[in-house]
């Protein structure tokens, strides 16, 4: 059963750097009860759950995929952020809305935590103080290794915002990467320490959740060895291991053995972001082609659970991607995504020269043209049980890291320190899960890309993936977009011309808060 995070004043307000959160007592509770108690400092973590989900619920810009768009496996196509997708000049600049949505978002959780770790400093000591601190300090990890991988220069601050200190002059300079990474470590090993393996209640914070952000953070420093000790402890812990494939991700409820946290969405009250109408995500439309512009109609006669329901196809499977899978043999292929739309309606539609009946589907190509409504999509946000398939938001659980991204992090670093059968072992896990034959050879950083791509297409992460490695501009140059859809392909030009792109200017509003002598934009900007 989902919890309700009690959505707290102190939850909702977005701000910068330089900006105050200023405490509104909308609710019986104080600010002197949430920062002088531990049942309070408990109810201010629940807070940063739900700015969590505000942030992924930014439905207008799509800050959440807008990078997920301009990586070597998408077919970006149209819609909200688009630019993203293409790299175009004219609209990917400090001034862009997701820009300052991810800056101000992050540090708003990132302030909230401040306040929370130093509030407890002055508290009685007990289980309980602890894992609030350890959930404050894996979202402060967690937002400074996204601003860090998205912007390369960011401010680091851990210092609470006190009416005392309000008025103080701040000492606003990007940090190293040594003071960055140095804090993230702090943080996750305090939270290893303190957390147990599985959380108290679903959607929150554990020991396996930690290890893996943590992992992850060490492949960054080229720390191969944290990154490893942090894999094989989680693989030995017996609360986790990979589910059937057809199991990851189809149901409302994806609190499974192969989720290491999950964001937790519902339509009951506080589960949403919304005491009144209800406002789910639109994850479950995104993905997936804009069939139902064939059907025609209105969106009860157009949309149907057998075409996963409502779409918007912004963020598409590319060729490239398809190329990489054993079509005959892994079933990623078909258990991942939908590769062809039926005609649900009970009329015969004319599609260019051809009539498609009823319960036959739609040709990819209309008059020898490929028609993009009718593109492939990834089914793994599709959402048939949380909303009608006229309905445009979805309530279906999020997967925010699950054990077969740890398993390809092992592999990658028992791969860099020599070790082929430890990294044949993790590989394999996905690898053979998905059908195929086990992997006997000579495993290359090669396969590892490409198994990266098979397995976690479209969760978030292969933009910072294709960065770390040094191959973004090259792989998105050779591979991004559809080769018969010319819209999807400027970002092969625009991204080598502008290698600036592969990362995102500081907001131009920040840049004026801190001054730009204290911290000049990014350059290219």
């Amino acid at each position: 059963m989902k919890k309700i995070f009690i959505l707290l004043v102190i939850a909702t307000c977005a701000v910068s750097c330089s900006d105050f959160l200023t405490e509104e007592n909308a609710t019986k509770y104080s600010v002197d009860y949430i920062y002088g108690t531990e049942d309070g400092l408990k109810l201010a973590v629940n807070a940063l759950y739900a700015k969590q989900r505000y942030y992924a619920n930014d439905t207008e810009n799509a800050t959440m995929f807008a990078l997920e768009r301009g990586t070597d496996l998408a077919i970006t196509n149209g819609g909200t952020g688009n630019f993203y997708g293409i790299y175009d000049p004219n609209y990917l600049k400090p001034s862009a809305s997701q820009v300052e949505f991810m800056w101000k978002t992050m540090y708003s959780i990132i302030g909230k935590c401040n306040d929370i770790i130093s509030a407890a400093e002055g508290m009685p000591e007990s289980d309980a103080l602890k894992v609030a601190v350890s959930e404050a300090k894996c979202f402060r990890a967690q937002s400074y290794f996204l601003l860090y991988r998205t912007y390369d220069r960011i401010w680091l601050n851990t210092e609470p915002t006190t009416p005392e200190n309000i008025n103080d002059k701040r000492d606003y300079h990007p940090a190293s990467q040594k003071e960055v990474f140095d804090l993230i470590y702090s943080d996750l090993r305090y939270a290893i320490k303190n957390l147990d393996w599985t959380s108290y209640e679903p959607g929150r914070f554990n020991q396996a959740a930690a290890r893996h952000i943590l992992a992850k953070a060490a492949l960054w420093q080229k720390d191969w060895d944290t990154a490893l000790n942090q894999v094989d402890t989680i693989d030995l812990c017996p609360s986790y291991s990979l589910v059937a494939l057809e199991n990851v991700f189809n149901a409302a409820d994806l609190n499974h053995s192969e989720a290491l946290m999950t964001q937790q969405w519902s339509t009951n009250l506080g589960g949403n972001l919304s005491t009144a109408t209800p406002k789910g995500n639109y994850f479950a439309a995104y993905f997936i082609g804009m069939y139902r512009a064939e059907i025609g109609g209105t969106a009860e006669e157009a949309c149907s659970y057998e075409n996963w329901g409502y779409t918007y196809g912004r963020c598409l499977p590319s060729p490239y991607l398809f190329s990489l899978y054993d079509q005959e043999k892994d079933r990623r292929y078909t258990e991942y995504y939908i590769h062809q739309y039926r005609n649900t309606s009970d009329r015969e539609i004319t599609y260019g020269n051809v009539t498609v009946a009823p319960g036959d589907y739609f040709p990819l190509y209309r008059n020898g043209s490929l028609n993009k409504n009718v593109l492939p999509g990834c089914v793994k946000w599709g959402d048939i049980w949380t909303r009608e398939p006229f309905e445009t938001r979805s309530y279906k659980d999020v997967i925010v890291y699950r054990l077969a991204e740890t398993y390809i992090i092992g592999a990658e670093a028992a791969l860099r320190k020599g070790d082929q059968q430890k990294a044949k072992y993790y590989y394999n896990k996905t690898w053979q899960r998905a059908g195929n034959d086990e992997f006997t050879g000579t495993l290359t950083l090669k396969d590892i890309i490409d198994e990266q791509a098979r397995e976690l297409a479209f969760e978030g992460d292969r933009w910072y993936f294709l960065k770390r490695l040094g191959i973004l501009i090259d792989q998105v140059k050779n591979y991004a977009g559809h080769p018969d859809l010319s819209a999807s392909l400027a970002g092969r030009t625009n991204l080598p011309a502008n290698p600036h792109f592969i990362r995102w200017p500081i907001p131009e509003s920040e840049i004026i808060n801190m001054g730009a002598e204290n911290f000049p934009q990014n350059i290219g900007y």
